[in-house]
């Protein structure tokens, strides 16, 4: 039997790959689903002991108790004579109480001695008014038909590239002290699929790399809100 070519030997692992990833027949039902259980099926809720006198609000609409809403979506078909190629997504929103409780919360841990004696008694109040709340799990899929077909994919995480954006305003006896907005850039980027890696598993994963981040963002937040005030 005649050994695989190097090149054919990577396009056969490619669709093994593809066809592990997608076995369990992964649908937006199955990504809620499990969205759902790492977050222990109910919203994250705000630490009651707060080191600091703040409020946090959100700006951003949010819907009722669903912790993620899948949409699935087939887009960019690109059906040629010997060349096809398509962009097949899922695309998780979070409820977005998710990326705030986590922001309240980070901001109650990270309220050292810095923040409080800057506040020194005075209320500070915060609105989230944009935040990161979203993925997607992509699969590009090429094929050119030569002799015989020859496909290949891409499959990748998708995080959601918003920035954090808050505003702020310091109030002392009942009067506006000062009052700003403080963007944070967006580290994420897309990640790519292990070989054999579940999708379950590769959602884990970067359900846990987005909390890191917004912890990370809600450190560069207010590292800059101290110097500002």
């Amino acid at each position: 039997m005649n050994s695989l070519s190097p090149q054919k030997t990577t396009v056969f692992l490619l669709a093994i790959v593809s066809l592990v990833f997608f076995s369990s027949c992964l649908t937006s039902k199955k990504m809620d689903r499990f969205v759902a259980e790492q977050y222990n099926n109910q919203l994250p809720k705000e630490d009651k002991k707060k080191k600091a006198d703040f409020t946090v609000t959100s700006a951003i609409a949010s819907p009722a108790s669903a912790l993620s809403t899948t949409k699935q979506k087939t887009s960019k078909v690109l059906p040629l004579v010997v060349y096809w190629q398509y962009d097949y997504r899922h695309t998780c929103s979070l409820n977005p109480t998710i990326a705030v409780t986590q922001f309240s919360n980070a901001v109650n841990t990270l309220a050292t001695k810095g923040l409080s004696q800057k506040l020194n008694g005075q209320h500070l109040d915060l609105t989230v008014e944009e935040a990161p709340r979203a993925f997607a799990l992509v699969d590009k899929a090429h094929m050119i038909w030569l002799i015989y077909a020859i496909s290949w994919d891409k499959i990748y995480m998708e995080p959601d590239f918003k920035d954090l954006v808050v505003s702020y305003k310091v109030t002392g006896a009942g009067n506006a002290v000062k009052a700003g907005k403080i963007t944070v850039k967006n580290p994420s980027q897309n990640k790519g699929i292990r070989f054999f890696q579940s999708w379950k598993s590769a959602t884990s994963e970067y359900l846990a790399d987005y909390n890191a981040t917004m912890t990370a963002m809600t450190k560069s937040f207010v590292n800059q809100l101290i110097e500002e005030m």
